[in-house]
């Protein structure tokens, strides 16, 4: 699955992020941002998933969030 440019025009970029949780542990999660206007798209919990599934999803989420923002490119 390839990933839509950014409303700005570039292209963006997956990023891996690590959160605590309350109970001290880190939960990983992955998102789509812009490195131009820092844009960025949902965060996507790696969580009881193999990381290419995690960005798979996080691209996904990203796509739709562009399509919603400029439905005449969909």
């Amino acid at each position: 699955m390839s990933m839509r440019n950014c409303t700005c025009g570039a292209e963006p970029e997956v990023r891996r992020e690590n959160r605590p949780t309350a109970d001290g542990r880190d939960e990983t999660f992955f998102r789509v941002s812009c490195p131009v206007c820092g844009q960025t798209g949902p965060a996507v919990s790696a969580a009881g998933k193999d990381e290419a599934t995690a960005i798979a999803e996080a691209v996904e989420a990203w796509n739709a969030m562009i399509a919603r923002a400029r439905p005449s490119e969909a």
